[in-house]
């Protein structure tokens, strides 16, 4: 679209804006020529009108350019003709006062069914590519492009008439009133394609997805309408309880008729958006292993009031542009429903649109009208150049309706009966697109009854055999439950050890330092003195790395360590550069990663767990900040970490580390909420450890990434363990022949007269009691590692004293912690024992909705109580 000068560069801003004035209070008394200016700025800006006319000026697009034009470029979106329930005005009130050619062009391109978003794009070369981009896009489809558009949308509506009759009384959440969405996501892939593309990673809520599945994935109908049956959606000799049809996954490849393309849907739940930042986490593992991020394609699909109402959403944004989580851009569709369950759009938000937050972050946003098919393909377009020009998100806003209500089954006049009065006389777009192409000769009527004759019977004949069929594979992507275990010992060879040690502990020559890391590096000398904590995880990560095992570790502040205590940069104190003290020791026989995150742990729980998904034979590692933290990324730990291999066959070898331990810090710095992953172990799903000594989380670690099978470790690791000085452990306890025990023996005497059970930091505070009393008839046992349940460690144990009563010790509240979890447990273990006395006595805080408290004197006191204790108490 051209651009020319502008009358308006002689006219001030002042006298813009009486003129304005006068406009608003009369608009008889302002000349016509102004007259279209005014009325744009009327209906775009409303009572800030005004505030749109300052800008504009301001920055000089009124006084060199086409005022008119440069207004519907920022503007235009505001009057766009966007609701397909809405018929446009008969009289247009702009088009008639608009001088020809440019504005009525910009019009057309900006305030029509399609429409853009720049002015909030801060960076001006980016804003530049999008305009021309978007004025270069206004060629018409071929006859050929528009009729494999209207057989798309004649699939997709067939889909649901048949799913509707087929199955009356089931949930299924179709896609009537949004259609569209299918052509939308298959130019989405062929355009892909056509770019270089050749994975794309897909989450999606329910709405459609069915659909999507079947006429655009490929996910075949025979096995999607046995599982709405009610076929279990695994082999038979999987026993898993799986989960309901629209929550599935699934792998394939599509010929996109621009390029083949690898795509796996990934499995969700029914927590909208909670697979927003799962999906951007394999995408980033994927891209690794496929030789670079812009060769896969994340793709999200959101409904409206989904993405505006669930803050993952603008987590998920926010990582975009960070180092450790880029994807190359993520392009986002979003069915716009324009109610939520009975929600209308002026109770679900406060933005102008539902793309609101991606203001934040400079993406393209297009804004199209979900029964204009022919629009709807430009929009898919214009958003996967953009990414794949600019490595940056994109969204297309797909406005449509809905035409059931939030399920098949809701009564939906209940709340919007005039709305759905609408929606019942709206012709479904499929069929007023075919209409449009007969009446413009582009397709007779006999090649559309031909089309939805020939969908029919296919899915008739899938129908048939769905009643049949049986599972040979899973249903979800094929992602290894088993990993080629690189031996059962994880001990080092003490030379190795000792040759990552002094790597680890050396600043490189030349580097700055600062004057505290001298002292820091020398405690990391692999001496007589023992090895602490952080020394033992570098140890660990060092040692996978030389061994061919990539390691990625994030999470808030964890190149430093939030209590100051891993520095794996080391940065250069008169240039700031930053020097990998494990990238020196892998040497590049296996990639390290280890990155801070933004203060988030929904998103990015979310993207650690999805890229643990796609990288089976490394070690990925999430840290909170302190374990209570975790709680903000709930329900990633709930449906996805502890139940995603029972719900959809999706194994994870991801460790979750989180400080746990009272030191009368306040509650937040205390729990990491051990009885609440406690209450979600089951059927083997996960491990729960709480090490107590440096070797022990050294070989823990080590053998998280070498043992065949995957399953998520979560670590409570005690901030008190990693200075003191008696939570050290010897060069040989890393060393050959030796491995991680589950239970840990803490005995002086032969003989013991009780066992006092514990778990993490505080059998510490019990030796050095036992020390202060000379009880050396008192045995401590450490569970280090709580689920799996050791049952048969303990029982040997046990065995040992037959007549000793057991305590069972611990900090946390009584309702909190492992006691409530672990009683009945271990009293199962001493009957099974026969032992003089199989019940346990419980020794700890008393029960509180606090997980602790806050001040030191309280807490020193209380803690010295327990301790004491459990020397005391009767048992």
């Amino acid at each position: 679209m051209s651009r020319r000068s502008s009358p308006l560069s002689a006219v001030s801003v002042g006298y813009l804006e009486s003129l304005y004035g006068q406009f608003r209070a009369d608009p008889s008394r302002v000349d016509e020529s102004w007259r279209c200016l005014f009325d744009v700025l009327d209906q775009i800006g409303g009572s800030n009108g005004i505030d749109v006319l300052d800008e504009l000026t301001q920055s000089g697009k009124l006084a060199g350019e086409d005022g008119m034009a440069e207004l519907f470029r920022s503007r235009g979106h505001l009057l766009a003709h966007l609701d397909p329930l809405e018929e446009p005005e008969t009289a247009n009130t702009i088009a008639p006062h608009l001088p020809p050619p440019a504005p009525a062009d910009a019009a057309a391109l900006y305030a029509g069914r399609l429409a853009v978003e720049t002015a909030h794009i801060d960076d001006a070369m980016l804003r530049n590519w999008l305009i021309a981009a978007w004025e270069a896009t206004s060629a018409p489809a071929s006859q050929a492009e528009q009729r494999t558009m209207m057989n798309e949308l004649l699939r997709a509506d067939e889909f649901e008439r048949f799913m509707a009759r087929k199955f009356p009384t089931k949930k299924r959440f179709g896609a009537e009133g949004a259609e569209a969405v299918v052509p939308l996501l298959r130019q989405v892939l062929r355009r892909a394609a056509s770019a270089g593309v050749t994975h794309a990673v897909i989450g999606t809520m329910h709405r459609g997805r069915l659909n999507l599945a079947s006429n655009v994935l490929g996910r075949p109908l025979a096995q999607m309408l046995a599982e709405i049956q009610g076929a279990h959606p695994f082999p038979a000799d999987t026993a898993r309880p799986g989960d309901v049809p629209y929550h599935l996954g699934h792998s394939g490849m599509i010929d996109t008729g621009a390029g083949t393309v690898a795509v796996t849907l990934l499995a969700n739940p029914s927590h909208l958006e909670a697979v927003d930042p799962v999906a951007l986490g394999a995408a980033r593992a994927m891209g690794e292993r496929e030789g670079g991020v812009a060769r896969v394609l994340p793709v999200i699909i959101h409904t409206d009031a989904a993405v505006i109402g669930q803050g993952v959403v603008a987590e998920t944004l926010q990582l975009a542009g960070v180092p450790g989580f880029t994807v190359g851009g993520t392009v986002h569709l979003i069915i716009n429903n324009q109610i939520g369950f009975t929600t209308d759009v002026a109770e679900a938000r406060t933005s102008t649109h539902c793309t609101g937050a991606w203001k934040a972050v400079d993406s393209c946003i297009v804004h199209v009208n979900g029964d204009d098919a022919a629009a709807v393909i430009q929009a898919a377009s214009i958003v996967v150049d953009w990414r794949q020009a600019h490595a940056r998100d994109a969204v297309v806003d797909l406005v449509c309706y809905r035409r059931n209500g939030h399920n098949e089954i809701d009564e939906p006049t209940f709340t919007q009966p005039v709305l759905y009065q609408r929606i019942s006389a709206h012709t479904p777009v499929a069929i007023s697109t075919a209409k449009r192409l007969i009446a413009d000769g582009v397709v007779s009527e006999a090649e559309m009854t031909a089309v939805t004759s020939a969908y029919r019977a296919e899915l008739d004949a899938a129908y048939e055999a769905s009643q049949c069929f049986r599972p040979n594979t899973s249903s979800y992507p094929d992602l290894p439950t088993q990993r080629a275990a690189r031996g059962t010992s994880t001990g080092v060879a003490l030379k190795n050890l000792r040759a990552a040690g002094d790597i680890l502990a050396a600043a490189p020559a030349g580097l700055s330092a600062h004057p505290k890391m001298e002292r820091l590096l020398r405690q990391r000398l692999l001496g007589d003195s023992g090895i602490g904590w952080a020394m033992a995880e570098s140890l660990a990560f060092a040692t996978l790395l030389q061994e061919g095992v990539a390691v990625r570790l994030t999470g808030q502040d964890v190149v430093r360590g939030a209590f100051s205590h891993r520095h794996y940069n080391l940065v250069d104190t008169a240039t700031g550069q930053r020097h990998s003290l494990l990238e020196t020791v892998a040497a590049g026989r296996a990639p390290v990663a280890i990155h801070n995150s933004p203060l988030s742990e929904y998103a990015v729980l979310g993207f650690e767990y999805g890229y643990s998904l796609e990288c089976p034979d490394g070690l990925t590692l999430w840290e909170a900040q302190f374990g209570d933290f975790a709680n903000g990324a709930q329900i990633v730990l709930d449906q996805f970490v502890a139940a995603g291999e029972e719900k959809w066959c999706t194994p994870s070898s991801l460790v979750m580390l989180l400080p746990h331990g009272l030191e009368g810090q306040g509650p937040e710095h205390s729990s990491a909420r051990l009885e609440r992953f406690l209450q979600m172990a089951a059927g083997d799903n996960i491990r729960i450890a709480n090490p107590s000594t440096p070797a022990s989380y050294f070989h823990l670690l080590r053998r998280q990434a070498l043992v065949g099978e995957r399953k998520p470790l979560v670590v409570m690791g005690a901030k008190r363990l990693l200075r003191l000085p008696a939570a050290t452990s010897q060069l040989a306890a890393f060393g050959p022949g030796t491995a991680f025990a589950p239970v840990v023996v803490d005995a002086v005497d032969d003989a013991a007269g009780r066992i006092l059970l514990c778990s993490g930091k505080l059998a510490y505070d019990l030796a050095q009691e036992r020390a202060r009393r000379t009880a050396n008839d008192v045995a401590i046992l450490r569970l280090e590692e709580l689920y799996p349940f050791p049952a048969a460690a303990l029982q040997a144990v046990f065995a040992r004293w037959p007549d000793a009563p057991c305590v069972w010790v611990q900090e946390e509240p009584r309702n909190m912690g492992a006691w409530s979890w672990l009683d009945r447990r271990v009293e199962a273990v001493r009957r099974e024992a026969r032992l003089a006395a199989p019940t346990m006595t419980y020794v700890g805080r008393a029960e509180s909705g606090s997980p602790a408290g806050s001040f030191h004197g309280d807490h020193d006191a209380e803690q010295a109580r327990i301790v004491a204790d459990a020397f005391t108490v009767a048992c």
